[in-house]
């Protein structure tokens, strides 16, 4: 869509019809691109950068996979974390608390390619290092808390 300068205008679609058209895609067979928004997979992943999907068809998951999912009604992309019964646990990289839990027909996609806007190089995020690096810093989630409490007590000059 452009302006009257010419000049491409952004196009605002719903969540909802994005999403039905990343499932529609993915359910063709394609592989799927998408933009991150938000902050909840930092410090891996920003807001802006994009992913490269490929459709969930009920492989067995590594943990650190980062996917693509429905949690209560929202779609989320965050990092497999645990895996308890029939219940699979997401959370963001960037989360101290949250988790998801979901079940395997919550599962959408998983990510296998992530494209850093401040790069040039895409990270393959589906490789053992990625993915442990992202369990590490899951798994220090309690003394990443205490840091940052720490850090909203000290006086700033």
């Amino acid at each position: 869509m452009q302006d009257q300068t010419g000049k491409n205008k952004p196009k605002i679609v719903s969540n909802a019809a994005y999403f039905a058209e990343v499932q529609r895609m993915l359910q063709e067979g394609k592989e799927v691109r998408i933009r991150i928004k938000g902050q909840s997979m930092r410090p891996f992943i920003q807001d802006g950068d994009t992913v490269m999907l490929r459709a969930y068809q009920g492989q067995p998951l590594p943990l650190g996979s980062n996917i693509l999912a429905k949690d209560k009604g929202k779609f989320v992309f965050h990092r497999l974390v645990g895996k308890k019964k029939d219940q699979y646990v997401l959370a963001g990289d960037g989360n101290l608390v949250l988790h998801e839990h979901i079940t395997e027909k919550d599962i959408i996609a998983v990510a296998y390619m992530h494209y850093p806007q401040d790069k040039e190089a895409a990270i393959a995020i589906h490789q053992p290092w990625p993915r442990l690096r992202g369990l590490g810093w899951y798994h220090i989630r309690l003394l990443r808390r205490i840091l940052t409490k720490f850090k909203s007590l000290t006086p700033k000059n």
